[in-house]
């Protein structure tokens, strides 16, 4: 083989027989890669002189060819929760496959926007993926560089420079409601998730329509506030319980919180499915694997990590994505 042969990642992968993601698994040491195909393509890339372009993936990653995960979540919240599991999963496939290397940052509730911003413009950090995000979204517009792209996962309200992945949240909040009432429920708790955050707004609001549009009163006391948590749902339904009011059917935000509601009315006594009729969203391994399953509103978590990465990656312009829900049938229903 000649020197220089193969200059590109692509032309490694194809020399050495393996993937292009493989290649990248490689150089980037991002996952572990049989030691025989190792030695193979470390030994391709030696013969051919071959160099990571930096200067390439700097394109869209900064100068250092990274890119930026932003997760405005706890870690708590990120290490419990499956769905941000998958999302990160396919998020860092597609960066590695592709050369770029990404790194996570965990945006704290004692730190503010602008050191966010500070720490993504010191670390030359362009491209950013920004996750689960609770604030208000005109600081990034007014003080983040020109230069750079920032692609939402979720919607977070009417960006003019920024775009997103996501799904439709009214959509998902009304499927799930719509099954409740399609499976015999009229008085149906929601328990929200922080209010704060667009989707949690959002998906109230496709259970209020949704009531409407079937003739049922919206009872104020039946919204039950929660924050995505599992501690604030068992907190918000033991304290609607103690009103020993009547209902028959629980709409829980995410996952995380209906399978909290879930084990609480369980070992309460309560079977699940037949007194109560629970319903969650996220369609994560949460309540699919939980006892009983959990009937769910689904959104393709790992794709939305996906999607978020390829936007970032794309250097044509982009524009927003929406992706599509379903409902994944479990025994709360």
């Amino acid at each position: 083989m000649k020197k220089n042969l193969a200059r590109t990642i692509d032309e490694i992968a194809l020399s050495a027989g393996v993937s292009k993601a493989t290649v990248s698994r490689v150089v980037n040491g991002s996952a572990p890669v049989a030691l025989d195909t190792r030695k193979k393509v470390e030994a391709i890339m030696k013969a051919n002189n071959y160099r990571p372009n930096l200067s390439a993936r700097s394109l869209a990653g900064g100068g250092s060819g990274m890119i930026a995960l932003v997760l405005d979540e706890s870690t708590e919240e990120f290490f419990m929760n499956a769905f941000w599991k998958s999302v990160v999963q396919g998020f860092v496939e597609v960066c590695t496959s592709e050369g770029f290397y990404p790194i996570l940052l965990f945006h704290s509730e004692k730190s503010s926007d602008r050191d966010l911003i500070a720490t993504l413009m010191q670390g030359q950090l362009n491209s950013i993926a920004i996750f689960g995000w609770h604030r208000d979204i005109n600081v990034l517009e007014k003080y983040m560089p020109e230069n750079s792209k920032i692609v939402f996962g979720g919607k977070q309200g009417e960006s003019k420079r920024f775009t997103y992945v996501g799904v439709d949240n009214i959509q998902g909040g009304a499927l799930a409601t719509e099954h409740l009432i399609n499976q015999g429920c009229r008085d149906i708790l929601i328990i929200t998730g922080d209010l704060s955050v667009v989707s949690a707004r959002e998906r109230l609001t496709g259970y209020q329509r949704t009531l409407k549009k079937h003739g049922i009163a919206a009872d104020k006391n039946k919204i039950l506030l929660g924050d995505y948590t599992q501690v604030g749902a068992e907190k918000a339904i033991a304290s609607f319980l103690e009103t020993k009011e009547e209902f028959d059917g629980i709409f829980a935000s995410n996952d995380i919180m209906a399978k909290a509601v879930v084990d609480y009315l369980t070992k309460r006594g309560v079977e699940v499915g037949k007194d109560y009729k629970i319903i969650g969203f996220d369609g994560s391994d949460i309540a699919t694997k939980n006892t009983p399953t959990i009937t769910s509103v689904a959104q393709p978590s790992r794709l939305l990590g996906e999607s978020v990465a390829k936007q970032l990656i794309n250097k044509d312009q982009i524009s927003n994505v929406q992706l599509s829900l379903e409902i994944i049938q479990g025994q709360s229903t």
